[in-house]
């Protein structure tokens, strides 16, 4: 009995002690593991995160809080909203924040619209199931914005791609984690975060706004955070997805107008301008719309002038370089030779050199006096040719001055304003041309396209008609009579975009 008390005694010691080892090297497998994990999770690699957290046991916080933010990224948020709302998990302000945004996004997905291109591996989730008359000009976008970051960033995506497509800006904010006065006073429409896109509807902004380069924007983001695990700074960030963002495409009357350049000039004479290295958390969290424009094209110039200055490398090799270092002025000078100061130096020498180039008027604080005169007769105008009384809206419009017909939206009320008092034969006149104005307006392309068809100038109106849609998607004009009625019947695709716009019910003018 007391040998084998003491075989027992001996035998119950060499377990706790290999117990005890394998706690230790459980414990440090664990970590090692949850780092790997969470960097997948970062860079989109979702299928190399649930191998390292799959089956391991969610009583551990660190494992719950992984498992929670992989799943709040694939978009099941019930289950991210169960998991991060453990109370052992509430402490950190991150998984708070991670549940706060969960619950959120499980209230907006439990109406959604799923539209899937299996073989563009790509995933549309709707708000409002109107927009998804949207997705075969989304799905065509990022197909072609993806093939571009390819091939300058050298970025491999992972698939599905997934987008969020909300109807307002309390829902933008609520999914993404936005303070909703921050989207409000900057203007934000589109934000990447947790391995998607969260889209505001065309259908929110009375007419519109540059939706497709809008996307490309926030999917250069995802790439640019997929290449550095997120480690790439601010104003990188926004420089690259700027430059991207029109790169997909073939180039449109209203790229670089105004220049970034005019646009920093002018800022920094208006004391708007904020240093590459003092953006803070988001340009979408600028204390206003002008610094947001500024700053945004401070950095698009910046970024564009390093790229130039470098050559066709540049960007990638950064990206990786950051990836090592996570630190992009030392990853500069380890690559060129000059760190960001250096860098900085040299661009305000360059912008120095550049010509005086004008702005346009609603950047001018000198413009701002006239503006509530020229909204009043802009207004009535609206609301008389709603009335079909053109002969009457044309009185209101005459006064107002030379430098304000820069405004694209004036000379489209003005051109259906000489329509409806049957004066067709100056309406292309009154129109003018892209240099005429200083930004697009999906109407004002649409009128375009119109008349170009009546015509007979088949690819005028086309392309018209193509830039209308892309300012202006839910728009009756600009969805609507952009069917070529010599096709019949219409394609499905620009059909339901036009039955999309109509059941959106806004009158053509006077409307709200």
């Amino acid at each position: 009995m007391r040998s084998l008390t003491r075989i027992t005694g001996v035998l119950g010691a060499a377990i706790a002690v290999a117990l005890s080892v394998d706690v230790r090297t459980t414990r440090a497998d664990l970590t090692v593991n949850v780092s790997r994990a969470s960097d997948a999770i970062t860079t989109m690699d979702f299928d190399d995160a649930h191998r390292e957290i799959d089956g391991a046991d969610p009583s551990d916080p660190s494992i719950a809080s992984t498992q929670g933010r992989l799943a709040l990224h694939e978009l099941r948020c019930d289950e991210a909203a169960e998991m991060l709302s453990r109370p052992d998990l509430a402490h950190k302000e991150a998984n708070a924040q991670a549940a706060d945004v969960s619950r959120a996004c499980a209230r907006v997905m439990a109406a959604t619209v799923t539209e899937r291109d299996e073989a563009r591996g790509i995933e549309i989730h709707f708000q409002d199931e109107n927009d998804s008359a949207l997705a075969p000009l989304l799905e065509e976008t990022l197909a072609a914005a993806r093939a571009s970051l390819e091939r300058d960033l050298g970025v491999t995506w992972p698939r599905p791609l997934r987008v969020l497509v909300v109807r307002d800006l309390l829902s933008l904010a609520a999914v993404t984690g936005l303070p909703y006065d921050s989207a409000r006073t900057t203007g934000t429409v589109a934000v990447a975060k947790f391995g998607r896109i969260t889209l505001l509807s065309p259908r929110a902004s009375r007419h519109g706004y540059a939706w497709r380069d809008t996307i490309v924007h926030e999917l250069t983001h995802l790439a640019v955070t997929r290449l550095t695990v997120d480690r790439a700074p601010l104003w990188l960030q926004e420089g690259i997805a700027k430059r991207e963002e029109i790169r997909w495409r073939d180039p449109a009357p209203f790229d670089d107008r105004p220049s970034p350049e005019a646009v920093v000039l002018h800022g920094i004479e208006q004391h708007l301008d904020t240093p590459l290295d003092h953006l803070g958390p988001s340009i979408a969290m600028l204390p206003s719309a002008e610094r947001a424009g500024v700053a945004f094209a401070e950095v698009t110039s910046f970024v564009r002038f390093y790229a130039d200055s470098v050559g066709p490398t540049a960007l990638p090799f950064l990206l990786s370089a950051i990836r090592v270092r996570d630190d992009a002025a030392a990853a500069m000078k380890e690559l060129t030779g000059s760190d960001l100061a250096a860098w900085d130096t040299k661009w305000r020498a360059f912008l120095a050199t550049r010509p005086p180039e004008p702005v346009p008027s609603a950047w001018s604080t000198s413009h701002a006096a006239g503006m509530r005169d020229l909204r009043d007769r802009g207004r009535l105008a609206e609301l008389l040719l709603a009335r079909n009384h053109g002969a009457d809206s044309l009185v209101e419009l005459t006064p107002i001055p030379a430098e304000a017909w820069d405004d694209a939206s004036l000379r489209h009320l003005r051109a259906r304003a000489f329509e409806a008092a049957g004066n067709g034969e100056v309406v292309e006149a009154s129109l003018g041309e892209p240099k005429d104005v200083t930004s697009s307006y999906g109407p004002w392309w649409a009128t375009h396209g119109r008349v170009a068809r009546a015509r007979g100038d088949e690819p005028s109106a086309e392309g018209a008609f193509r830039e209308a849609v892309a300012a202006d998607p839910l728009d009756v004009e600009c969805a609507c009579e952009s069917l070529d009625p010599a096709s019949s019947p219409a394609s499905p695709a620009p059909r339901a975009l036009c039955d999309a716009a109509r059941k959106r019910g806004e009158p053509t003018f006077g409307g709200d």
